[in-house]
């Protein structure tokens, strides 16, 4: 009887104790984003340089609710999820976004690359988050006019388009 409980506390053991390891890359802006504020009538105009930069962020969460372990997130980074219980993953992105864009005193990155890596012990969870990207400062707003398409629909450009379907 000693043998099986004996047994069975060190399955136990090895399942609370050994975690799932699992990494992610992806990558992730196609465009420039615009910031949240900028009117719907102005584009912003941004200027990159055309070295790569990285920063990173852990996030560590309790129980898939509580999270901690870095100081601010980037608002702009298109990563925020909008449920009950928000994604650690997109916590720890947008932390390396704003420890990057911290770090090299830029506005935003372009061409990011994440590379996240989740160590999950079912009731805790660690997020590491590496991210790679090109940096970019705003400096400056172009204001936008509208033209009419053919069919009628209503585009806000920066500048005039060549040809109108």
């Amino acid at each position: 009887m000693k043998k099986i409980l004996l047994a069975a506390a060190a399955v136990a053991a090895m399942v609370v104790l050994t975690g799932c390891v699992s990494v992610n890359t992806s990558d992730g802006a196609t465009a420039v984003p615009q910031p949240g504020s900028c009117h719907p009538g102005y584009a912003a105009k941004f200027s990159h340089k055309n070295v790569r930069v990285e920063g990173n962020a852990q996030v560590n969460v309790l129980f898939g609710i509580f999270a901690w372990g870095t100081e601010g997130f980037a608002d702009n980074s298109k990563l925020s999820t909008f449920s009950f219980l928000p994604s650690p993953e997109n916590f720890a992105k947008s932390a390396a976004v704003y420890n990057t864009c911290q770090a090299n005193k830029v506005d935003t990155l372009l061409g990011t690359r994440y590379i996240v890596t989740v160590t999950d012990y079912f009731v805790f969870k660690t997020v590491k988050c590496k991210v790679a990207g090109f940096p970019a400062v705003m400096n400056g707003v172009v204001e936008k006019k509208p033209y009419l398409t053919v069919d009628g629909k209503l585009l806000w450009l920066s500048e005039k388009p060549t040809v109108l379907k």
